[in-house]
């Protein structure tokens, strides 16, 4: 068996590095604590700056449908992003605790070949939260290009300012490339710590149906205490994914709320912006990253549920007909208890599964139906 020959910790370290730079991860010392909340409050008041400044633009757009639906594609981001700031910062200590249990010897007992199931998960995710970092760093790009290359000069973002924004034209455009480089950096590098501590928990799951598959059931006393160890590791991943859920649940929630909203006014954005315009690319490429960010919560969330869900079944596997009957009654509460799997909800309302993404899409389409049949009538 191999034990600490990585740290699950340093699984998430770059998610870690990256929010301490912006003043958000939580922190166990105070030093340097001035600068580091002076980073986070200009952060969030940037934000926030940026999001008065939109909600002014809808007041004035507010007949116009194609105006309108813009300028909410992109005040629904800052919104769902704002909320999961403030989510991830009320409960942000609690990511200390969950460090904690990263580190707690239960978690390391495996082989090099279980070793490498857990590797290719986490290289899978790092795989694709290195797609999705490049699709955000292309769509701040169309953010800052896209005013320069019209005839006339715009704005990266609609909104409204109380004053003359050709006066100060390049020093608007600076303020809202920084507003969209702060919301893209925090609210991937969220997203992607979410995605990674999820796989943890589901590559830890794997190791634990495999081991539950390969135990031999011929020492009685060498099997109780080796069936012990994985209850307890069963019992710690529960307890790990519940804190996940508990840290980042309703910032999950309000994110596929707004998803729905995101995807249906994208959708009406390409119907109506032409197709050979680069702003359809741009559109694209933003559809892209919003499908992204809510797809792989649910496909993540999917992983530990079916994962765990097979726990009983490996279990089945090995031949625990040749133990005696005490580690048969514990078997037998143990294949009880995995009857129900281990599921991750957003805000307790939502399970995060394939039909959950299902339902998103459904729904989204619909929205945008209706908005479809309205622009007609206007036209």
């Amino acid at each position: 068996m191999v034990t600490k020959t990585l740290c699950l910790c340093d699984i998430i370290q770059t998610e870690r590095k990256l929010l301490s730079f912006s003043g958000f991860y939580p922190r166990r010392d105070n030093t340097g604590i001035f600068f580091y909340f002076t980073r986070a409050l200009i952060n969030t008041l940037v934000t926030f700056l940026q999001l008065f400044s939109m909600i002014g633009q809808m007041v004035i757009d507010r007949k116009d449908l194609s105006k309108l639906t813009d300028t909410l594609l992109y005040f629904m981001t800052h919104v769902t992003f704002l909320v999961k700031l403030i989510n991830f910062g009320y409960y942000r200590r609690n990511l200390l605790t969950i460090e904690d249990d990263l580190r707690a010897g239960i978690l390391y007992s495996f082989s090099k070949n279980q070793l490498g199931i857990l590797i290719s998960k986490i290289d899978s995710c790092n795989m694709i939260a290195k797609i999705f970092r490049l699709s955000c760093v292309l769509c701040i790009l169309f953010y800052s290009f896209l005013p320069l290359l019209g005839e006339e000069k715009g704005l990266p973002l609609p909104g409204w300012l109380p004053y003359d924004t050709d006066k100060f034209y390049y020093e608007t455009v600076i303020f809202q490339n920084f507003s969209v480089c702060v919301t893209a950096f925090n609210n991937s590098t969220i997203d992607i710590l979410t995605w990674k501590l999820i796989t943890i928990a589901s590559g830890e799951m794997e190791i634990l149906k495999v081991n539950l598959r390969d135990l031999v059931h011929k020492d009685a006393s060498k099997t109780k205490k080796i069936f012990r160890s994985f209850i307890e590791r069963h019992n710690a991943l529960i307890n790990l994914v519940h804190k996940i859920e508990f840290v980042f649940s309703k910032g999950i929630f309000m994110q596929f709320l707004s998803s729905v909203i995101i995807i249906c006014f994208t959708g009406f954005q390409l119907l109506v912006v032409p197709m050979a315009s680069i702003q359809f690319v741009f559109l694209v490429m933003y559809f892209f990253c919003m499908m992204c960010q809510v797809a792989m919560y649910c496909w993540y969330g999917h992983e530990v549920m079916t994962t765990s869900d097979e726990l009983g079944k490996f279990c089945y596997m090995s031949n625990w007909y040749d133990s005696d009957i005490n580690i048969r009654k514990s078997i037998t509460i143990f294949l009880e208890k995995t009857k129900k799997p281990v599921v991750l909800t957003a805000g307790k309302f939502v399970t995060l599964s394939l039909a959950t993404l299902t339902g998103i899409l459904r729904s989204s389409y619909s929205y945008f139906a209706v908005l479809q049949h309205l622009y007609q009538q206007d036209s």
